[in-house]
């Protein structure tokens, strides 16, 4: 068995997941309860009011077990028919991720908005592709797009897709908890979060709020899903109305879960939103006091979640990436797929969405990359940042 790195990292600034409270990672040491305990019935009914707060919904919040990706894939898989026509906007990889979940239930392959990957979607483009079309039944997308560092705007395209009466599926894992995501206010069918992001938790459960039009989609299904892990159906029937889990829920995971969600409300959801904000400007601005420049094409459309930076000409980005953490005890992270190599990423979420965490992470990143030759002046990234305050 390896012997563990002294130099390992000490702080996660990763895009997700990051380092967590100590009050959340007590509250995953909590002794083991029998999940038909009423205490523990009491618990995960109080996690899921409090998702709702912070979802902003009077509708219905499941929490299924499992990645935030199985609840963005039990939305296609308990609503999309054969032969249905979906719409899928492309901003970035996980946004092009999705169409194999609409191509999987539907049968063929979704129509495409797409944009390059340092850009936003554009209502405008949306709008033309449902009159273009027609008969678009559902129309996917992602809220904060956090392989690129960009965000879309949602509350526009959900606005279009009522008037067209499609069904909205919002990618918002990362963002729940760091930015604004009414869902009732901007009408989205399915919402998909994450807590191991913006939420400060750790990865294992997919948050996921439920309009009426949706439950009406599923029970409506030719074949409703019913009796499988990706139903959604089945916590709706199973626990929703009759009190049965349709499995043995991960008990740990609901006590740092509701742990989490207890602290994002003790704080309050604007100002916590307001927090993240704050850093993330910080972060971009130290950035751009390096010299270095932002992926995203404009401030308008960078996300709070993370802060995505183009690897300088000349540097090597999984060599920097390596570096920071290595000798400096910052693990953040490089990107994917198309964009691997490209860019790195610092993510501010969650409890590192705090000033102190963001001056490390730049001083480190200045230190990596003097020691991997850039020429960069010592203090001026983290300069720019302070006069960001």
């Amino acid at each position: 068995m390896p012997r563990p790195n002294p130099a390992a990292a000490k702080y996660t600034m990763s895009a997700g997941p990051v380092s967590i409270h100590d009050r959340v990672r007590q509250a995953y040491a909590r002794q083991l309860l029998y999940h038909y305990d009423p205490e523990f019935h009491a618990l995960f009914d109080d996690t899921t009011q409090k998702l709702q707060q912070v979802f902003q919904t009077a509708g219905d919040v499941a929490i299924m077990q499992g990645e935030a990706v199985l609840g963005l894939e039990a939305a296609s898989a308990g609503m999309v028919r054969p032969g249905d026509k979906c719409l899928n906007l492309v901003s970035g990889v996980f946004g092009a991720g999705y169409a194999r979940y609409f191509r999987n239930h539907s049968g063929q392959d979704p129509i495409e908005v797409k944009v390059p990957y340092n850009r936003s979607i554009d209502p405008s483009d949306v709008r033309k592709a449902l009159k273009q079309e027609g008969d678009i039944r559902f129309i996917a997308m992602v809220h904060s797009e956090t392989p690129s560092g960009t965000i879309n705007p949602v509350k526009e395209i959900c606005a279009l897709a009522q008037e067209y009466e499609a069904i909205t599926i919002v990618d918002a894992v990362s963002s729940l908890g760091g930015m604004d995501v009414p869902v009732d206010e901007w009408g989205v069918d399915i919402c998909v979060a994450g807590p191991h992001k913006c939420l400060g938790a750790a990865p294992g459960s997919a948050l996921i709020a439920v309009s009426e039009r949706a439950w009406e989609v599923m029970r409506a299904h030719p074949n409703p899903l019913r009796g499988s892990y990706l139903s959604l159906l089945d916590w709706k029937e199973l626990w929703m109305e009759q009190r049965r889990f349709p499995f043995t829920v991960f008990v740990s995971q609901i006590n740092g879960l509701n742990e989490a969600l207890t602290m994002v409300l003790e704080e309050g959801l604007t100002s916590r939103i307001k927090r993240h904000s704050q850093v993330a400007q910080m972060c971009r601005m130290g950035a751009k006091g390096m010299n270095l420049e932002l992926w995203p094409a404009g401030d308008e459309i960078m996300s709070t979640c993370v802060t995505a930076i183009a690897v300088p000409e000349g540097i090597d980005g999984h060599a920097l990436v390596d570096q920071m953490r290595e000798s400096y005890g910052i693990a953040i992270t490089g990107s994917l797929k198309e964009l691997e190599g490209r860019l790195i990423r610092i993510g501010h979420m969650g409890y590192m969405a705090q000033r102190v965490y963001v001056e490390l992470a730049l001083t480190a990143l200045e230190l990596s990359l003097r020691d991997l030759g850039y020429p960069v002046e010592l203090g001026q990234g983290v300069g720019a940042a302070l006069a960001a305050i």
